[in-house]
């Protein structure tokens, strides 16, 4: 959020950020909610983690679909294969940083 500010509130233009930051955090965010949905809405234990084989079709799904079907079919998107390295730093990021078990649900008071 504090760069959407920076940008749109204050006109702070970071080339490299403006440009990286949002497929860099695509994955870890993306991949957190599906492991929320996972954990609370089918049940899974918060012992439940996702399996790097998910992470990796994850990581498949999204850059082929941004960076080849949606170019394709717009042509307003345009393919960046830098966003590709984006999306597998940001599954690494998720995979090793915040793909841990988390506290039960009954521990909550």
């Amino acid at each position: 959020m504090a760069h959407q500010i920076l940008q749109w509130v204050f006109a702070v233009h970071l080339p490299w950020v403006d440009s990286y930051l949002d497929p860099i955090l695509m994955m870890p965010l993306t991949l957190y909610l599906i492991l929320w949905e996972r954990r609370y809405l089918f049940g899974k234990t918060a012992e439940y983690t996702l399996p790097l084989s998910t992470v990796f079709y994850y990581f498949v799904m999204i850059a082929v679909l941004f960076e080849v079907i949606f170019p394709l079919i717009q042509p307003l998107f345009v393919a960046d294969w830098w966003d590709v390295i984006c999306y597998a730093l940001g599954g690494i990021l998720f995979y090793t940083q915040m793909n841990h078990k988390g506290a039960d649900r009954t521990d909550l008071n």
